[in-house]
């Protein structure tokens, strides 16, 4: 599935119970945030980032705090309908990081990658 029909898909299902990892956790954790990978998070609105191609999330915690973070940074509940297409989706771009860079910012699979990932 591409990530603009998962991005109309995921629309679909918002507000969308999500947990994170990795860089969200730190992120959360530098903020103040009393986190950990099983606490549930909400993602309002979803988007494709202009740099790097990747579908993004706005999350937002206790009260009115928000932040943006990739889906690939984050998880669905096993439950979820969607929980299968985002998770192959995660895997892809996982694996898209993974292979060498044309130089270009552009992969073979024709994904860009941006600063958002900070990997090279």
């Amino acid at each position: 599935m591409s990530a603009q029909n998962l991005l109309v898909e995921l629309k679909k299902h918002l507000p969308l119970r999500v947990y994170g990892n990795g860089p969200v956790m730190e992120m959360l954790r530098e903020l103040g945030q009393m986190v950990n990978k099983k606490t549930p998070l909400m993602a309002t609105e979803v988007f494709r980032d202009a740099e790097s191609g990747e579908v993004v999330c706005e999350v937002v915690m206790n009260g009115d705090q928000k932040i943006t973070a990739a889906l690939s940074n984050l998880k669905l509940d096993i439950t979820h309908p969607l929980y299968r297409k985002v998770k192959n989706y995660r895997d892809e771009v996982a694996n898209d990081l993974a292979k060498p860079d044309d130089g270009g910012g552009i992969n073979s699979q024709g994904f860009r990658m941006g600063s958002l990932y900070g990997k090279k």
